[in-house]
């Protein structure tokens, strides 16, 4: 796996420009690697791309009694897929807030939490326990940014680091270098070199995951 010190190598070979210091180049790195799992415009379809599977987490909160919501867990970045309430016993997660409003119009039954929604940051719940419970919840964790030169790209699979990371700072460096120019050849040649790697990406991830995504 290519560390942060060999990506940011590579991206200050392309680009040439001592205004780029290391610091800007480390920034555009760790940015494309979060964009990238936040998920991105599809180069399959009218849709963004999939979670990446190595982020999948599991992780708790806890219900609160005079409030029907809570903050999500600080490393949640998409995609609340499961969860479960302090008996293991499985709780919907409804499709919308505006389901869930209709549902449960003033969020104050009070009762087993019996439906969520994640939305904001936060994870409203109906009905609100008596007590607090503890709620287990399946999701896409942030990435962590690459600090140390020895840093690897968080969920990235290694054979796609350098192509996808290089190519996407290079485009995001050029964008700027290239502004107001006629032509923009370095930028589309790296926007066209990065969304061949997403595509790559996007391929890779199992089918089974891909499709929950998808819209099928």
């Amino acid at each position: 796996m290519a560390t942060l010190a060999e990506l940011r190598a590579l991206v200050s070979a392309n680009v040439q420009n001592a205004s780029f210091n290391t610091t800007t180049i480390d920034s555009y790195l760790n940015r494309g690697v979060t964009e990238i799992a936040g998920g991105m415009p599809s180069t399959l379809g009218s849709f963004i791309t999939p979670p990446l599977p190595d982020l999948f987490t599991i992780a708790t909160v806890a219900t609160v009694t005079n409030a029907a919501y809570v903050s999500m867990p600080a490393t949640f970045q998409r995609n609340l897929q499961f969860v479960s309430d302090s008996n293991g016993i499985e709780v919907d997660i409804a499709n919308s807030m505006i389901e869930f409003s209709s549902d449960y119009p003033l969020m104050n039954g009070s009762g087993s939490v019996e439906s969520v929604i994640e939305q904001g940051g936060n994870i409203y719940y109906q009905r609100i326990p008596t007590a607090a419970m503890t709620l287990t919840l399946h999701f896409y964790r942030l990435p962590v940014d690459m600090s140390l030169t020895t840093s690897v790209p968080d969920g990235i699979p290694s054979s796609l680091a350098v192509p996808l990371l290089v190519n996407y700072a290079c485009k995001e460096i050029f964008s700027i270098i290239e502004a107001g120019q006629k032509t923009q050849l370095k930028m589309l040649k790296h926007i066209e070199m990065f969304n061949a790697a997403l595509r790559q990406l996007e391929l890779s991830i199992p089918f089974d995951s891909r499709s929950l995504f998808l819209g099928d």
